[in-house]
């Protein structure tokens, strides 16, 4: 009798999760990020530098020069893997799966150089306003904070593997820029713009 209830346990399997996420502030800590054209701010060389500050070296009495190297790039990324779970029995298993999820903001930033950021974790801008420099459309705004609830049962079967992880597509604006205040050089670096157009769980099974 203990057997079979132990079996009984081992083949039915609950699983609850509660997180809270930032959704793109840390876009850079992403698992993969794949962009449909151009690099990320991370990845610019030395090289690349050179030639976009070229762009915005020339000198004006006060505010910023900008120069963008790409524009509303189409972006796809996962984000995390929830759960990864394998079946290596002789019979299949019945996973139930409770995410709740807590949303913040879907805009994440990053700069290079001596560009400013002021704000916390969960919520960043520019210094001196660049992002009213770059006239950006109203996608790249912060979002009001959102919870999620997920309630999932599936059947793993013998010698498959079931992922679960959070994959989106977004937007990402990036370049470089100086601010000037009477002609005089103060700030200069890269800067770039990531927004979560959209966000949703996505569940894979696959034989192992």
């Amino acid at each position: 009798m203990k057997k079979f209830v132990f079996l009984m346990i081992c083949m039915m399997i609950s699983y609850m999760v509660s997180i809270e996420s930032s959704a793109a502030t840390n876009y850079t800590s992403f698992e993969s990020i794949t962009l449909t054209e151009g690099k990320l701010l991370e990845n610019y060389t030395k090289d690349d530098y050179t030639t976009y500050y070229k762009e915005v070296d020339k000198r004006k009495f006060s505010g910023w020069q900008v120069y963008k190297v790409r524009s509303n790039v189409k972006v796809s990324y996962i984000s995390e893997t929830l759960f990864s779970y394998y079946n290596d029995g002789f019979t299949p298993i019945s996973y139930n799966y409770k995410l709740d999820r807590k949303v913040s903001t879907k805009i994440g930033i990053s700069a290079t150089g001596n560009i400013g950021m002021k704000g916390g974790a969960d919520k960043k801008a520019f210094k001196n306003n660049l992002e009213g420099s770059l006239k950006l459309s109203g996608d790249y705004q912060i979002s009001t904070e959102d919870k999620e609830v997920y309630d999932i049962s599936l059947k793993v079967d013998p010698g498959t593997q079931v992922d679960l992880y959070t994959y989106g597509e977004g937007k990402l604006t990036n370049g470089v820029g100086a601010y000037y205040y009477f002609w005089i050089r103060t700030q200069r670096g890269g800067f770039e713009i990531f927004v979560v157009t959209t966000e949703y769980q996505r569940l894979e099974k696959k034989r192992i």
